[in-house]
């Protein structure tokens, strides 16, 4: 019984994890503006989760500020790299929070730990082979750049939304989304212009887009953070980055390149050497 939280955190966290990989099939079937895909499935999750807001229960200080900010720029980061770059690469680079995750640990503790920084250096090692790799043969250096930026948005995520609330992760998750709809609208006017363009079979997609890949992804992963450590959060999620390449290759027929695939490998590695560590 008492291990019940953390692995109540745990399945919540792959519960995201599973609805974020919808992300990279459809994103890179729709031929939407990128900028329009990234406010308009951020508005239709922020209207979603929007009956689940208790003001009450919600920090209204710095910390909400800086979740907001940094789940913006982690979406924006996402959407254009996606656009720019392999989807092994655009999704991958935002696990990257795991090696900033670990350094921030090591710099407020002073304390370094062997045990911990193994399973980071062979994830670090598997996201180099990301960044190394062609991708599927559509990997464009700024792309890449853009991508490693994700990191440390998403490590900024987590531990804001730690921090903002301990009760009301879904009315955070609703708040940061109708934010980042309304910053997405009002400075690119491409966005805008491009909605009465949209199609049926569009507004379909958008909607999955908007309900279970972000509302659910975001949903679930800020419930199961605040039952566990931000590290561990980032390390689960990790089954997103092998997810969505793979429903590219099985729908859309983009395979990805042999050093992603040792990317691959090298990261689920990784994984099982913390899961390891943890249970020790």
């Amino acid at each position: 019984m008492p291990r019940l939280p953390a692995l109540s955190g745990s399945a919540l966290v792959l519960l995201g994890a599973v609805c974020w990989s919808l992300n990279s099939p459809l994103v890179k079937y729709l031929t939407l503006d990128p900028f329009l895909i990234c406010g308009l499935r951020s508005l239709i999750a922020g209207l979603v989760l929007l009956p689940f807001v208790r003001p009450r229960e919600i920090a209204w200080n710095r910390y909400l500020l800086a979740y907001v900010l940094a789940y913006c720029a982690l979406c924006l980061s996402v959407i254009v790299s996606l656009s720019l770059t392999s989807a092994a690469i655009a999704i991958g680079m935002q696990y990257t929070a795991t090696i900033w995750l670990f350094l921030l640990y090591w710099f407020q503790t002073r304390y370094f730990s062997r045990r911990a920084f193994l399973p980071v250096a062979v994830i670090m090692a598997g996201v180099l082979c990301f960044m190394l790799s062609g991708g599927s043969g559509d990997s464009h250096p700024l792309g890449n750049l853009i991508a490693l930026t994700e990191g440390i948005f998403f490590a900024g995520m987590s531990l804001a939304s730690k921090k903002a609330t301990r009760t009301n992760a879904l009315g955070i998750t609703a708040i940061g989304n109708l934010f980042t709809a309304l910053a997405v609208f009002l400075l690119f006017p491409t966005a805008r212009a491009a909605l009465p363009a949209m199609n049926g079979q569009e507004w379909g997609m958008m909607l999955i887009l908007g309900m279970v890949q972000v509302a659910g992804g975001y949903g679930f992963f800020n419930l199961g953070v605040q039952k566990i450590p931000a590290r561990k959060a980032s390390v689960l999620a990790l089954w997103e980055m092998i997810l969505g390449p793979l429903w590219v290759a099985l729908f859309l027929h983009q395979y990805p390149g042999p050093m992603v695939l040792a990317g691959f490998a090298i990261i689920l590695a990784g994984m099982v050497m913390d899961a390891k560590g943890a249970a020790a």
